[in-house]
């Protein structure tokens, strides 16, 4: 193999490796932004009972458990929503958390290295590939001798 060649190659890897990380951060800010998103959301909600509750008690009224019950069922969903997206944050960063302590650590580590509970094994997560189109080719480099003779020979002729 070539110096041209071994050098493409190794452009290749890096690009590879490169993309990868890039991907990875991108999807990294997605979680993250859903999960502020979300955070946004039960904060409002929280909000919107306790001036629902306050509203009803200044009036002389009974708050209406049925509305109560049912922010509070939306903060549930909210929550569990919460938890999915942590756990893909975690899975996309190769670590889990303790199931005893929840100390974060590696996602092949099979006891807890702070207080030793055996740890369930995780699957690992199905990555989607981005594939290169089907007309896409590695670069191939060409080494151009005499580019200035050529040159002139081309405005003389």
């Amino acid at each position: 193999m070539n110096f041209f060649d071994k050098l493409g190659k190794k452009a290749n890897e890096t690009f590879q490796v490169t993309k990868e990380k890039a991907t990875n951060l991108t999807e990294e800010i997605k979680i993250k932004t859903k999960i502020n998103e979300k955070n946004d959301k039960i904060e409002e909600l929280y909000i919107e009972i306790g001036k629902f509750v306050y509203t009803e008690l200044k009036d002389g009224r009974d708050a209406d458990r049925n509305v109560v019950t049912e922010k509070c069922n939306a903060i549930s969903a909210l929550n569990d929503d919460l938890e999915k997206l942590r756990a893909d944050l975690l899975a996309l960063k190769n670590i889990k958390k303790c199931v005893k302590c929840g100390k974060e650590m590696d996602l092949n580590s099979e006891f807890c290295s702070n207080c030793g509970e055996k740890q369930p094994k995780v699957e690992p997560k199905v990555e989607v590939k981005n594939e290169e189109p089907e007309n896409a080719q590695d670069a191939n480099v060409i080494e151009i001798n005499n580019v200035e003779e050529n040159n002139n020979n081309g405005e003389n002729q």
